[in-house]
């Protein structure tokens, strides 16, 4: 501790402490948090925009109906290589049941040699993508989906191969 006499008095010249070095990381901290608050509003204003949902129809060959029975409403649809998520198979309400079915069409399939062979067609429903020259090009993965394209999905309990057949705005 350093003093010097100035009169009668003993004064002390102060260096930086601990204690300040705290309460300048506290008002750092402080504004830092508003920051990030303010952000972050802005960025779930900007998330919760209304964005068009596309419905992507699509068919099914020839495939075991014990695989197309594993596919539930709302389920998530991923690309089965990167995992990226596409969108999540649409369903419509059942009113007598009260319960939502998937959006799938199942019919048998004509010139196979097995009976459990089916045929379908379905849908589903991609919110991250934009529409471009009749296709969509899906966010995050810049993956580009056209009618006629086929492709694999996956969900929780099944992978599909699909040919898109029409793609448009949702709702």
């Amino acid at each position: 501790m350093h003093t010097e006499k100035t009169g009668d008095k003993p004064t002390r010249k102060r260096g930086w402490s601990v204690i300040d070095t705290v309460i300048v990381l506290l008002i750092l901290s402080a504004i830092a948090g508003v920051v990030y608050r303010v952000a972050d509003a802005a960025r779930q204003s900007i998330a919760t925009e209304e964005r068009p949902l596309y419905a992507v129809y699509f068919s099914v060959e020839e495939t075991h109906m014990d695989v197309l029975a594993e596919i539930r409403s709302f389920d998530a649809v991923y690309d089965p290589e990167d995992g990226v998520k596409l969108g999540y198979i649409a369903a419509y309400e059942d009113t007598e049941e009260g319960d939502y079915k998937p959006a799938l069409s199942i019919v048998p399939a004509v010139n196979t040699t097995g009976r459990d062979r089916v045929t379908a067609s379905g849908c589903f429903i991609c919110s991250e993508g934009t529409m471009m020259n009749g296709g969509l090009l899906v966010d995050g993965d810049d993956r580009y989906l056209t009618p006629g394209t086929e492709l694999s999905i996956r969900t929780d309990r099944a992978i599909l191969t699909i040919r898109i057949t029409e793609i448009r705005v949702h709702g």
